[in-house]
């Protein structure tokens, strides 16, 4: 790994932990045991290095979810596998990262948001594969129905209006996932879903998959 690729790997998990505008390029410096300048001769600026890390982070999520679609069983896997895995990021990942790209970086926002978008895009043919298995209902519109479980998935990790007092943020992605897979499901595909739940039910993490 050279001194980029070292930069960008242990400045996104600063940037990831505790925050985007909380983090200086003095921290990141310190962190990495490296001076100010070296670091300025890398990257030109915060948004230069950020920029980076995002891409970087990209590109690892665009891989993981093709992998996962690729290698797993079926659909129901496939997509179980990939929802835990968002659900592990999320819980990864400082709530203020978003609102801090919205607030300061705002083209490195949309960059984020395209890619979501991008990735309804991969996740559609996955469900219409899952159709032709007979395990996804053919009377529902897929893509509306992926729009509105990111949509929930976003609100979780930009908003604080959930009752985090009373159930964490684990419980309600759980919530979204599991009901999510059953509503889209054929009975052969809830079935599928229930014996995944009950692989992991003694760990209680559906991250565990």
């Amino acid at each position: 790994m050279d001194l980029k690729e070292r930069i960008i790997e242990n400045a996104s998990a600063l940037f990831f932990q505790k925050g985007v505008k909380s983090m200086t390029m003095s921290d990141v410096a310190n962190e990495l045991g490296i001076s100010k300048r070296t670091l300025y001769e890398v990257f030109r600026d915060k948004e230069d290095l950020l920029e980076n890390c995002i891409t970087m982070h990209i590109e690892k999520t665009d891989k993981a979810i093709q992998s996962l679609a690729d290698n797993s069983e079926d659909v129901i896997d496939a997509m179980m596998r990939i929802y835990a895995r968002s659900l592990n990021e999320i819980q990864t990942i400082n709530h203020s990262v978003m609102h801090d790209l919205k607030k300061y970086h705002s083209r490195l926002y949309k960059k984020v948001e395209e890619n979501q978008r991008e990735n309804a895009s991969v996740l559609l043919p996955l469900l219409e594969k899952g159709v032709k298995q007979g395990f996804i209902r053919n009377d529902i519109n897929l893509e509306i129905i992926l729009w509105l479980v990111k949509s929930q998935f976003k609100a979780l990790i930009s908003d604080d209006y959930f009752p985090s007092n009373k159930y964490s943020l684990n419980d309600f992605i759980q919530a979204i996932i599991l009901n999510f897979m059953r509503g889209i499901a054929t009975p052969s595909g809830v079935k599928k879903v229930d014996d995944i739940v009950e692989k992991v039910q003694n760990s209680k993490q559906l991250n565990d998959i």
